[in-house]
């Protein structure tokens, strides 16, 4: 389950200090899962997956737009990906 990826990295980056939030694109679909903003690491989308899942082409094609506007998005199957990702370990 996505799930068992996405509630551990999100209790971890919020007692770290970021501010997260669930995002949904009303009348849309492909949105990342989550946002996740710290002052000293920006404004960060993660895309949670079971271990080894890809996005779909909608979240793909989406993923790909906001990377072209300048958004940073990462698509994250495992806690210690996405940890990375925020800067939360160093392993």
């Amino acid at each position: 389950m996505e799930s068992a990826v996405e509630n551990p990295v999100v209790a971890r980056a919020e007692s770290a200090g970021y501010f997260v939030r669930k995002v949904s694109w009303p009348g849309r679909k492909g949105a990342p899962d989550r946002v996740f903003s710290r002052p000293d690491r920006g404004t960060v989308w993660i895309e949670f997956k079971d271990d080894g899942k890809e996005p779909g082409t909608i979240q793909q094609n989406e993923h790909k737009r906001m990377r072209a506007a300048g958004m940073e998005v990462h698509v994250c199957d495992n806690i210690i990906d996405a940890m990375r990702v925020l800067w939360l370990t160093s392993e």
